[in-house]
């Protein structure tokens, strides 16, 4: 008779990141669900476990202040940060009125960027005729897949239907602004 080996999830927990330890648990739900185990908590991994902490300067950590830093370059941190502070959501068609908006954000992000290059990047990411902003939210959502559980990441991530306004569906409660 074959033994099955112990393995030592203790040890191995202890090393990992609050991010790998939440896509463990939503694979451990997936699989519980899969072989038919009753009394399974089907809301035990919802988007409330991992909250965003944005410090003043914008860098952005998962859980809280001591939390993994969402690694995103400056022009989709930039945009995510703007669709944190609008919750309403942004019509596409109305985002060259966020310009100066995203400017001062982008200005926070990155200080040592030549004025008059910051303002050509970010009149591309609200122009409607270039592709920057589809570019910018392709970047961002798939970065988000790289480092929040599946089960949870697409309440972070920008959605909407043509016509209508493009938000982050994610509780605005779930956001602390850190001074």
């Amino acid at each position: 008779m074959l033994k099955e080996q112990r393995v030592d999830y203790c040890g191995m927990i202890d090393r990992m990141e609050a991010s790998e330890l939440l896509e463990m648990m939503a694979m451990i739900q997936r699989r519980l669900k899969e072989m038919e185990v009753e009394n399974v908590s089907t809301t035990s991994l919802r988007s409330e476990e991992v909250k965003l902490f944005i410090h003043k300067d914008y860098s952005i950590r998962l859980n809280g202040p001591l939390g993994m830093v969402l690694p995103l370059r400056p022009l989709v941190k930039s945009l995510f940060i703007l669709f944190l502070k609008h919750p309403e959501g942004i019509l596409l068609k109305q985002r060259g009125s966020y310009e100066k908006e995203l400017e001062e954000i982008y200005a926070t992000i990155v200080p040592e960027v030549d004025e008059d290059i910051r303002r050509q990047r970010i009149q591309r990411l609200v122009n409607p005729q270039d592709n920057s902003f589809s570019e910018k939210a392709s970047v961002l959502n798939a970065t988000l897949d790289r480092h929040l559980p599946a089960g949870i990441v697409d309440g972070y991530k920008i959605q909407g239907a043509n016509g209508h306004p493009r938000r982050i569906p994610l509780d605005p409660l779930l956001v602390e602004w850190e001074e």
